[in-house]
């Protein structure tokens, strides 16, 4: 029994010391020295030197020097869904938080509903034939529905506002 138990603490020991062994990449603020970090498996927006727009990647893997991504959105005809990239070919990170992509799916289901409750306002209207009052809930539930569409997700921009390290 305690060998089992020797085995096993020694096999939990290994596999924390595998799992804390990944590396990373660490974005620090040149303002404030917070550190973000980003690891493998994270789903970001990055945008090249070269780039005009942000591409959206997943992180496959990070060495020493590179980083992996998979794009997801790339045709295979525009080349190769894995992109293997240094840090100074990337100019800009967006990364939205968990909170940002929660209401921004709350929000898309309050504008179908507005959107619904405008187009209907006329069938949902009383004996007094005034669709006025739908018309103002459709409307306000679409409103309500727009603005996590408004706050854009945090930018980190290599060389301006923070610096890129991989540990």
């Amino acid at each position: 029994m305690k060998k089992l138990t020797v085995l096993f603490i020694l096999l939990l020991s290994i596999s924390c010391l595998n799992a804390s062994a990944q590396q990373k990449l660490e974005l620090k603020s040149i303002k404030n020295d917070k550190i973000k970090t980003f690891a493998i498996g994270k789903t970001i927006h990055y945008k090249g030197v070269a780039d005009t727009d942000f591409e959206k990647a997943k992180i496959q893997n990070i060495t020493a020097t590179t980083i992996v991504l998979y794009l997801p959105n790339l045709d295979e005809d525009e080349g190769k869904p894995i992109r293997e990239l240094t840090l100074a070919e990337i100019h800009a990170i967006k990364k939205s938080t968990t909170f940002h992509s929660i209401t921004k799916g709350v929000g898309a289901l309050f504008i179908f509903g507005g959107a619904y409750t405008m187009a209907s306002s006329s069938a949902l209207a009383g004996d007094n034939g005034s669709s006025a009052e739908y018309l103002g809930i459709g409307a306000g539930m679409l409103a309500v529905g727009v603005l996590p569409y408004l706050f854009k997700p945090k930018t980190y921009i290599f060389g301006q506002t923070h610096t890129a390290t991989i540990k």
